[in-house]
Protein backbone atom coordinates (compact mmCIF):
# COMPACT_ATOMS: atom_id res chain seq x y z
CA UNK A 1 0.00 0.00 0.00
CA UNK A 2 3.00 1.93 0.69
CA UNK A 3 4.63 2.08 -2.39
CA UNK A 4 0.75 2.75 -4.25
CA UNK A 5 0.57 5.71 -2.53
CA UNK A 6 3.91 6.91 -2.98
CA UNK A 7 3.27 5.97 -6.74
CA UNK A 8 -0.60 8.39 -6.85
CA UNK A 9 1.19 10.90 -5.46
CA UNK A 10 4.36 10.93 -7.98
CA UNK A 11 1.72 10.18 -10.68
CA UNK A 12 0.33 13.30 -9.81
CA UNK A 13 3.17 15.03 -9.90
CA UNK A 14 3.95 13.99 -13.22
CA UNK A 15 0.40 14.61 -14.32
CA UNK A 16 1.07 18.27 -13.15
CA UNK A 17 4.62 18.40 -15.54
CA UNK A 18 3.17 16.99 -18.75
CA UNK A 19 -0.11 19.36 -17.86
CA UNK A 20 2.51 21.95 -18.67
CA UNK A 21 4.16 20.86 -21.41
CA UNK A 22 6.82 19.49 -20.18
CA UNK A 23 6.71 15.58 -21.59
CA UNK A 24 9.85 13.73 -21.93
CA UNK A 25 9.50 10.25 -19.80
CA UNK A 26 6.51 8.66 -19.21
CA UNK A 27 4.84 6.16 -16.85
CA UNK A 28 2.74 4.63 -19.03
CA UNK A 29 3.58 1.68 -21.01
CA UNK A 30 2.32 3.34 -24.24
CA UNK A 31 2.41 6.89 -25.61
CA UNK A 32 0.33 8.01 -28.43
CA UNK A 33 2.94 9.95 -30.82
CA UNK A 34 0.61 13.20 -31.64
CA UNK A 35 0.49 13.78 -27.61
CA UNK A 36 4.18 14.21 -27.95
CA UNK A 37 4.03 16.99 -30.62
CA UNK A 38 1.54 18.74 -28.77
CA UNK A 39 3.68 19.21 -25.62
CA UNK A 40 6.83 20.79 -25.27
CA UNK A 41 9.39 18.39 -24.49
CA UNK A 42 11.18 17.86 -20.83
CA UNK A 43 14.43 20.05 -20.67
CA UNK A 44 17.61 18.30 -19.18
CA UNK A 45 17.01 19.39 -15.25
CA UNK A 46 13.06 18.12 -15.68
CA UNK A 47 14.55 14.92 -17.56
CA UNK A 48 16.63 14.33 -14.90
CA UNK A 49 14.18 15.19 -11.96
CA UNK A 50 11.66 12.84 -13.56
CA UNK A 51 14.47 9.85 -13.65
CA UNK A 52 15.56 10.59 -9.77
CA UNK A 53 11.61 10.29 -8.64
CA UNK A 54 11.08 6.58 -10.37
CA UNK A 55 14.50 5.70 -8.99
CA UNK A 56 13.56 6.53 -5.29
CA UNK A 57 10.18 4.69 -5.66
CA UNK A 58 11.81 2.00 -6.60
CA UNK A 59 15.78 1.06 -6.52
CA UNK A 60 17.83 1.42 -3.05
CA UNK A 61 21.34 3.45 -3.27
CA UNK A 62 22.98 -0.15 -4.43
CA UNK A 63 20.24 -1.34 -7.01
CA UNK A 64 20.31 2.37 -8.51
CA UNK A 65 24.07 2.81 -8.52
CA UNK A 66 23.38 -0.74 -10.46
CA UNK A 67 20.85 0.52 -12.43
CA UNK A 68 22.61 3.79 -14.01
CA UNK A 69 25.88 1.95 -14.42
CA UNK A 70 24.22 -0.72 -16.50
CA UNK A 71 22.97 2.42 -18.75
CA UNK A 72 26.10 3.92 -19.24
CA UNK A 73 27.35 0.04 -20.60
CA UNK A 74 24.51 -0.37 -22.73
CA UNK A 75 25.41 3.11 -23.59
CA UNK A 76 28.80 2.03 -24.49
CA UNK A 77 28.37 -1.28 -26.09
CA UNK A 78 28.64 -2.83 -28.92
CA UNK A 79 26.02 -4.94 -30.50
CA UNK A 80 23.83 -5.88 -27.32
CA UNK A 81 20.36 -4.20 -27.04
CA UNK A 82 19.20 -5.94 -24.52
CA UNK A 83 20.14 -5.61 -20.69
CA UNK A 84 18.55 -6.47 -17.17
CA UNK A 85 19.09 -6.50 -13.15
CA UNK A 86 17.26 -6.61 -10.18
CA UNK A 87 17.91 -4.67 -7.04
CA UNK A 88 19.11 -6.78 -3.87
CA UNK A 89 17.41 -5.13 -1.49
CA UNK A 90 13.81 -4.03 -3.28
CA UNK A 91 13.62 -6.98 -5.42
CA UNK A 92 12.33 -4.94 -7.95
CA UNK A 93 13.82 -5.70 -11.64
CA UNK A 94 14.78 -3.31 -14.42
CA UNK A 95 14.99 -3.85 -18.61
CA UNK A 96 17.28 -1.71 -20.24
CA UNK A 97 17.07 -1.57 -24.05
CA UNK A 98 19.05 0.70 -26.70
CA UNK A 99 18.81 1.70 -30.14
CA UNK A 100 21.78 1.38 -32.40
CA UNK A 101 24.66 4.21 -32.88
CA UNK A 102 23.70 7.42 -34.88
CA UNK A 103 26.93 9.75 -35.75
CA UNK A 104 25.46 13.28 -36.00
CA UNK A 105 27.48 16.17 -37.66
CA UNK A 106 27.38 20.05 -36.89
CA UNK A 107 29.63 22.85 -38.30
CA UNK A 108 30.54 25.34 -35.59
CA UNK A 109 32.31 28.60 -35.44
CA UNK A 110 34.85 29.69 -32.16
CA UNK A 111 36.89 32.66 -31.96
CA UNK A 112 40.66 30.83 -32.81
CA UNK A 113 43.88 32.10 -32.79
CA UNK A 114 45.16 33.20 -35.99
CA UNK A 115 47.39 30.67 -36.69
CA UNK A 116 45.23 27.57 -35.68
CA UNK A 117 44.03 25.79 -38.77
CA UNK A 118 40.06 24.73 -38.78
CA UNK A 119 39.95 21.18 -38.75
CA UNK A 120 36.69 19.26 -40.99
CA UNK A 121 37.52 15.81 -39.13
CA UNK A 122 36.51 16.11 -35.54
CA UNK A 123 34.88 14.15 -32.68
CA UNK A 124 33.23 16.68 -30.16
CA UNK A 125 33.93 16.57 -26.92
CA UNK A 126 33.61 19.11 -24.24
CA UNK A 127 35.71 17.96 -21.66
CA UNK A 128 37.95 19.80 -19.41
CA UNK A 129 41.57 18.38 -19.07
CA UNK A 130 45.18 19.11 -17.49
CA UNK A 131 48.18 18.54 -18.62
CA UNK A 132 50.74 16.43 -17.29
CA UNK A 133 53.85 18.26 -18.13
CA UNK A 134 54.45 21.51 -19.99
CA UNK A 135 53.01 20.95 -23.49
CA UNK A 136 53.36 22.43 -26.69
CA UNK A 137 50.53 24.29 -28.74
CA UNK A 138 50.46 23.37 -32.17
CA UNK A 139 48.67 25.42 -34.95
CA UNK A 140 47.41 21.74 -36.87
CA UNK A 141 47.33 18.11 -35.50
CA UNK A 142 50.87 16.89 -35.84
CA UNK A 143 54.44 16.87 -33.84
CA UNK A 144 55.85 19.37 -36.87
CA UNK A 145 53.25 21.47 -36.74
CA UNK A 146 54.22 25.14 -36.13
CA UNK A 147 54.72 25.58 -32.24
CA UNK A 148 52.15 28.48 -31.28
CA UNK A 149 52.87 28.44 -27.24
CA UNK A 150 52.74 26.17 -24.65
CA UNK A 151 50.25 24.83 -22.01
CA UNK A 152 52.07 25.01 -18.13
CA UNK A 153 52.21 21.13 -16.12
CA UNK A 154 48.33 21.38 -14.26
CA UNK A 155 47.32 24.27 -16.86
CA UNK A 156 43.03 22.89 -17.38
CA UNK A 157 41.53 23.74 -20.70
CA UNK A 158 38.53 22.70 -22.37
CA UNK A 159 38.95 19.53 -24.93
CA UNK A 160 36.86 20.96 -27.31
CA UNK A 161 36.98 18.12 -29.66
CA UNK A 162 39.59 15.19 -30.10
CA UNK A 163 40.93 14.47 -33.99
CA UNK A 164 39.13 11.56 -35.58
CA UNK A 165 42.05 8.50 -36.25
CA UNK A 166 44.66 10.96 -34.89
CA UNK A 167 46.35 11.01 -30.98
CA UNK A 168 45.39 15.33 -30.68
CA UNK A 169 42.95 17.41 -29.22
CA UNK A 170 41.67 20.57 -29.61
CA UNK A 171 42.56 23.57 -26.95
CA UNK A 172 40.21 26.28 -25.90
CA UNK A 173 40.43 28.34 -22.99
CA UNK A 174 38.16 31.58 -22.21
CA UNK A 175 36.04 30.52 -25.04
CA UNK A 176 39.08 30.86 -27.69
CA UNK A 177 40.45 27.86 -29.70
CA UNK A 178 44.31 27.79 -29.27
CA UNK A 179 45.84 25.18 -30.79
CA UNK A 180 46.66 21.32 -30.73
CA UNK A 181 47.53 19.42 -28.20
CA UNK A 182 49.10 15.83 -28.00
CA UNK A 183 46.51 13.39 -26.06
CA UNK A 184 49.24 11.35 -24.06
CA UNK A 185 50.51 14.14 -22.33
CA UNK A 186 46.87 15.33 -20.89
CA UNK A 187 44.32 13.78 -18.52
CA UNK A 188 40.67 14.18 -18.06
CA UNK A 189 39.48 15.89 -15.24
CA UNK A 190 36.61 14.24 -15.07
CA UNK A 191 36.15 11.21 -12.55
CA UNK A 192 33.33 8.85 -13.75
CA UNK A 193 30.11 10.79 -13.94
CA UNK A 194 26.65 8.68 -14.66
CA UNK A 195 24.41 10.02 -17.12
CA UNK A 196 22.05 12.35 -15.00
CA UNK A 197 25.26 13.90 -13.13
CA UNK A 198 26.41 14.75 -16.71
CA UNK A 199 25.82 18.20 -17.82
CA UNK A 200 25.33 18.30 -21.40
CA UNK A 201 27.23 19.58 -24.57
CA UNK A 202 26.50 23.54 -25.34
CA UNK A 203 28.03 23.19 -28.41
CA UNK A 204 25.40 19.81 -29.70
CA UNK A 205 22.03 22.62 -28.79
CA UNK A 206 20.14 23.27 -31.47
CA UNK A 207 20.32 26.84 -30.41
CA UNK A 208 23.83 27.09 -30.10
CA UNK A 209 25.23 30.29 -31.64
CA UNK A 210 29.45 31.73 -30.74
CA UNK A 211 27.95 35.17 -29.20
CA UNK A 212 29.78 38.16 -30.49
CA UNK A 213 32.44 39.42 -28.11
CA UNK A 214 33.80 42.75 -29.02
CA UNK A 215 36.82 42.38 -26.41
CA UNK A 216 37.98 39.31 -28.74
CA UNK A 217 39.98 40.64 -31.47
CA UNK A 218 39.99 37.09 -33.31
CA UNK A 219 38.50 35.84 -36.41
CA UNK A 220 35.69 33.14 -36.37
CA UNK A 221 36.84 29.86 -37.89
CA UNK A 222 34.99 27.39 -38.66
CA UNK A 223 35.33 23.48 -37.36
CA UNK A 224 33.11 20.41 -38.61
CA UNK A 225 33.09 17.25 -36.29
CA UNK A 226 30.75 14.35 -35.52
CA UNK A 227 28.99 12.82 -31.93
CA UNK A 228 27.64 10.25 -31.00
CA UNK A 229 23.89 9.41 -29.97
CA UNK A 230 21.57 6.58 -28.67
CA UNK A 231 17.84 6.13 -27.79
CA UNK A 232 16.95 3.95 -24.96
CA UNK A 233 14.12 3.01 -23.10
CA UNK A 234 13.92 1.47 -19.78
CA UNK A 235 11.03 -0.50 -17.34
CA UNK A 236 11.12 -0.32 -13.83
CA UNK A 237 8.37 -3.47 -12.33
CA UNK A 238 8.00 -3.60 -8.52
CA UNK A 239 5.46 -5.41 -6.49
CA UNK A 240 3.16 -5.18 -9.85
CA UNK A 241 3.48 -1.79 -10.44
CA UNK A 242 5.49 -0.55 -13.59
CA UNK A 243 7.01 2.55 -14.53
CA UNK A 244 9.12 3.29 -17.82
CA UNK A 245 10.80 5.90 -19.70
CA UNK A 246 12.76 6.84 -22.73
CA UNK A 247 16.03 9.51 -23.21
CA UNK A 248 18.37 10.30 -25.94
CA UNK A 249 21.80 9.84 -24.77
CA UNK A 250 24.48 11.59 -26.59
CA UNK A 251 28.53 11.17 -25.73
CA UNK A 252 31.32 13.42 -24.65
CA UNK A 253 33.97 10.95 -23.78
CA UNK A 254 34.35 7.09 -22.99
CA UNK A 255 31.87 6.19 -20.47
CA UNK A 256 30.84 9.52 -19.98
CA UNK A 257 27.02 10.02 -21.96
CA UNK A 258 24.43 13.17 -20.85
CA UNK A 259 20.68 12.98 -21.56
CA UNK A 260 20.49 15.43 -25.04
CA UNK A 261 17.70 17.54 -26.81
CA UNK A 262 14.53 15.56 -25.96
CA UNK A 263 12.71 12.93 -27.58
CA UNK A 264 10.22 14.38 -31.03
CA UNK A 265 7.24 12.59 -32.13
CA UNK A 266 9.30 11.25 -34.71
CA UNK A 267 12.11 9.75 -32.71
CA UNK A 268 9.40 7.89 -30.19
CA UNK A 269 8.49 5.10 -32.99
CA UNK A 270 11.83 4.32 -32.55
CA UNK A 271 12.15 3.40 -28.84
CA UNK A 272 8.71 2.14 -28.28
Amino acid sequence: MGLRKQLGHSMLVLSALLLAGCQMLHFQPKIQSDQISKEKAASHSESVMIMTEQMDLYLSQQGRDYFLNQILEALESGSKSNWKGKDPSTYAWWKIHVQPVEYKSKSISKYTEEEVRGYQNLEFLGVSYRSKTVLNLRSEPGKHADKLGELQKGEVFNALAKVVGKPWLLVEQKGVIRGYVHRDYVRSNVVQRDILSTQPNPLLSVNYHTQANSEIDLPLKGFFGNYTCRFLNYELTKEGEQSSGAIKACRKDRKLWFIADPISSQDIHRTY
